[in-house]
Parts: structure tokens; sequence; C-alpha cells
């Protein structure tokens, strides 16, 4: 696998209160090799509605070593308002399996969208100048200098 791939949303039912649901789940996908496909990065943007808007919603993403029997916590988005866009780049990299899920608190929705991607590249709204001259410790716009010459 190379570039990226889009991630279709399987689940046809709209997340109810304090429920999860899975957005993405490495281990259903790929059980125990997830790891060698080189995927990088996990990119998800979502919106949602609830009555009343009054709902939000949380994005959580886990880890686990042992094909999905055991998942740890190593990313949350935050609070996510109704009746707005979020999204946001998640490096998994280092990771054997992923899942990430939604869960909505206060209210059902009544609407919910989701696109997601995995990339084996850095997304662009990670990358700043230094990245891009492959010099991750310098400065935006700077470089360091580095002797290269052969010792004699």
């Amino acid at each position: 696998m190379s570039g990226k791939t889009h991630i279709r949303y399987t689940d046809t039912a709209l997340p109810t209160t304090s429920a999860a649901v899975t957005l993405f789940d490495s281990t259903r996908v790929t059980p125990g090799w997830f790891h060698l496909l080189n995927q990088e990065w996990y990119q998800w943007a979502l919106s949602f509605d609830s009555a009343g808007d009054a709902a939000t919603g949380t994005v959580t993403g886990q880890y686990s070593e042992d094909k999905g029997s055991t998942w740890n916590t190593f990313y949350t988005s935050g609070s996510l308002a109704n009746d707005t866009h979020a999204s946001d780049e998640v490096y998994i990299g280092m990771f054997k399996d992923v899942r990430f899920t939604f869960t909505i608190a206060s209210a059902n929705a009544t609407a919910f969208r989701v696109n997601q991607a995995l990339s084996c590249y850095k997304p662009t709204s990670k990358v700043t100048a230094a990245h891009v001259l492959h010099d991750d410790d310098a400065a935006a716009g700077s470089i360091d200098i580095v002797d290269v010459t052969p010792p004699e």
C-alpha cells in the first residue's frame, strides 16, 4: 500500500448518547499486520447534529499490541461542538494496531458525516519549511550547515 487510502465509514446507525461508534479498527481490516502496511497517519474530518443542538462529541484513538484484545488510549480530540466541522491528523506509525472511535454526549445524533483516510506521508498541515528541507530540528525557514568533509 502506498500513498493515501480513503476509509469508508461502514456503520449505518447514527451515534447514540455515550455509545462509542467505531470509525476505523485495523484489527477488522488487517488483523495483526497493520504495521507492515507503512501507514503513518490517520486523518479524520467529521460533523454531526443532534436534537436541540446541545450535544458534544469526542474522537478517541487507541492502540493495541495484542491484535485487539487490549486497547490503550493515546489520542483524544477534545470536545467537538455540534453543527461544526472538525478534523485532525494523528501519527500512528509506531503502533501495531489502532482504532478510532467517536462518542457523542448528552443527545443522540440526528446527522453524522465522517471522512477518513490513512496516509504513508506526513500531512501537509503538519509540514513546516524545516520539514521540507529534511531538517526537523531547525526552526522554520532555517537550516543547519553540517560539515561533511571526510576525515583525513
